[in-house]
């Protein structure tokens, strides 16, 4: 009568000892770094009218309104107005915002990504081009100056 008892604890004092590892390997890095590479060049291209020695539209007047602290580049890669901005700054702010707009919708569409991953990635490249005392918004939503 023992003998059932003594087998039955046996089996469970082996099963507490089975020990059951899994490994799995997961490459996301990878492809996120490609598409991001590949959105920054054609981001690269959409804009390459604001890398000429002379701009064409009104990259020359954005510029001039950012540096003089009249709009600020959002997290989303678009202008804002901050104090200080004219009417004429708005009405130039609203026309810049639908141009990039239309950019940016592009090159989402040709990488098959979100409109807002191409956003932030144009939003991460224009702070590290803007001119100290610029406002920008963190990617948290906060503003601040560079």
């Amino acid at each position: 009568m023992k003998t059932p008892i003594i087998v039955a604890a046996a089996a469970l004092a082996a099963c507490g000892c089975i020990q059951v590892k899994t490994e799995s390997e997961i490459k996301p890095i990878h492809i996120t770094m490609d598409v991001n590479l590949k959105v920054d060049k054609d981001l690269d291209k959409a804009f390459a009218d604001e890398d000429q020695k002379k701009p064409k539209g009104n990259f020359k007047a954005v510029k001039e309104m950012v540096d003089r602290h009249a709009a600020g580049i959002t997290r989303l890669a678009l202008l804002e107005a901050r104090e200080g901005a004219t009417d004429d700054d708005r009405l130039l702010i609203a026309e810049e915002n639908a141009s990039r707009m239309k950019r940016f919708s592009a090159v989402a569409k040709s990488n098959g990504t979100s409109l807002e991953t191409v956003q932030k990635r144009y939003a991460a490249k224009s702070r590290e081009r803007l001119p100290n005392g610029c406002w920008y918004e963190t990617d948290d939503g906060r503003w601040t100056r560079k």
